[in-house]
């Protein structure tokens, strides 16, 4: 039977397909510039190979490169132009020395506020828009509005005495950092502390917003950027998002706009000094960009840290007596407020905070940066033009030869005599040039919630594993559980 044109059309197109197929899979196994660093063959073809962990294992990358590395080395081969590096000193090669450029196709595809400042691709961009910025971050102006933070933690302890029920900390410990950024940034107040059970809906669209990231990473399109209209119909659980990005947007239009009187400049947030002041020149969708990642970012990696210590000291009955001693000792009376300054002296505290943070990270994922148009040198490693690199944070961390038990929670390491050696190496807020902009507030957070909340309350873990501090990798750590608490009293 002969074949008819339209018939040899077809075999003709999936023939060129399938030829281009073999060619590409020969390609980047024989002749590609990363072919001569480990990994497994399929990863080498395919990206689809990450992809598999990312959204059909539960977020499980970070599981499968401790595997990949445990079997390859400190580097591997993650995706046909990616590698992945577990050496700790990379990741100052990566981030600090270097100064390799972020990864323009992840950052404006699959980041979820991809116009803000720290999605900013362009260095030069990035540095102005920082400097600007900075200043509403800083130290100096944390301090400044220490006694509003105070004021939500006060709020949270009162909320957490009048529960008579086993209270889920991480929805609680999120409510008061939300409650504390909205305030601080936007002037605004959110009362997801007064929320049934802390959970506000702004805090449950978070949830469902990462946990959908990585499919999105995989889509062709992005979803950010689709008429709202049709995001509020085929992703409702987003609303609460979309509510609070038009009360940001309708802040930017008013500021930007000259017929209104400012409100006194202390009762203004500082994304609000901002737009007055430094935003000429910012796109106005870069700017509601940043007002977005400024409440998410600032709400989730500080409370993470809270959650994964309190489990720990609640477990940990020798660790807790010792941090109650120190704050009993330096805070005889509850009545009297314990300033931000006066508790960083107090060193046991000190470590605690830093093994949270050690322990939960901030952000899972091994931000992606591409080497430019000449090599560079990573711990002794030669990475041809053109490779996108990266080094998690969580592998950091966990490094045993650093942090010896790197699952336990030991807040000990951080007061011997390698201790300013083992800062170095604590990358929760990042390193270099793109540090975190809000690393002077979640310090003052984490401060303030911990010493209050152990030095007030007498707390008993209810029903809880150590799931209930296991994440998943979605960017930003999702727990497996959530641990319950049961509040006893208040300590006198």
């Amino acid at each position: 039977m002969p074949i008819m044109p339209s018939q040899s059309l077809k075999i003709a197109t999936i023939s060129l397909f399938l030829a281009q197929v073999v060619a590409s899979v020969f390609y980047r196994l024989v002749f590609h510039p990363l072919r001569r660093f480990p990994g497994p063959w399929l990863a080498a073809i395919t990206k689809y190979y990450r992809g598999y962990y990312e959204v059909f294992c539960d977020g499980g990358w970070l599981d499968q490169l401790e595997v990949l590395h445990e079997k390859y080395g400190p580097v591997v081969r993650v995706t046909p132009n990616e590698l992945h590096f577990s050496d700790p000193n990379a990741y100052n090669d990566i981030y600090v020395t270097s100064r390799v450029p972020k990864d323009p196709s992840w950052y404006t595809h699959t980041a979820p506020v991809s116009g803000s400042v720290m999605s900013e691709v362009d260095p030069k961009e990035a540095t102005r828009r920082r400097l600007k910025l900075g200043s509403y971050f800083s130290r100096k102006a944390v301090l400044r509005l220490e006694e509003l933070v105070q004021a939500k933690v006060n709020k949270l302890i009162k909320r957490l005495l009048s529960y008579q029920k086993p209270t889920n900390l991480h929805y609680g410990y999120r409510a008061a950092t939300l409650d504390i950024i909205s305030s601080y940034v936007f002037a605004q107040e959110m009362n997801a502390l007064d929320s049934p059970d802390f959970k506000h809906p702004f805090l449950t669209a978070v949830d469902d917003l990462f946990s959908t990231v990585w499919l999105v990473k995989y889509l062709p399109f992005h979803l950010d950027r689709l008429p709202e209209w049709i995001s509020r119909r085929i992703a409702p659980a987003s609303i609460p998002l979309l509510d609070e990005r038009q009360y940001i947007a309708n802040k930017i239009d008013r500021v930007r706009t000259t017929d209104h009187d400012d409100p006194p400049e202390e009762k203004m947030g500082v994304f609000d000094l901002y737009l007055r002041d430094s935003s000429a020149g910012v796109p106005r969708w870069k700017l509601l960009d940043d007002g977005t990642a400024f409440q998410m970012a600032a709400t989730d990696t500080t409370a993470n840290a809270c959650v994964t210590g309190t489990y720990h000291l609640l477990t940990k009955p020798d660790t807790l007596v010792k941090l109650r001693k120190e704050l009993d000792e330096a805070w005889k009376d509850t009545e009297e407020v314990m300033k931000y300054e006066q508790l960083r002296q107090l060193p046991y505290l000190g470590g605690v905070i830093r093994e949270c943070l050690r322990l939960s990270c901030g952000v899972t994922l091994a931000t992606p940066r591409r080497v430019g148009k000449k090599e560079v040198n990573i711990v002794g490693f030669t990475v041809p033009p053109g490779t996108i690199i990266g080094c998690a944070s969580y592998i950091v961390h966990s490094n045993p030869s650093l942090f010896p038990d790197p699952e336990d929670f030991i807040p000990e390491r951080w007061l011997g005599d390698d201790s300013r050696k083992l800062e170095q190496y604590l990358v929760a807020f990042s390193k270099g040039p793109r540090t975190c902009l809000g690393i002077n507030l979640a310090w003052c957070e984490m401060y303030l919630i911990l010493a209050n909340v152990f030095r007030k309350l007498d707390l008993e873990i209810f029903e809880s594993t150590p799931d209930s501090v296991r994440f998943r990798d979605y960017i930003v750590p999702l727990f497996h559980e959530h641990p319950y608490v049961r509040v006893k009293g208040r300590r006198l």
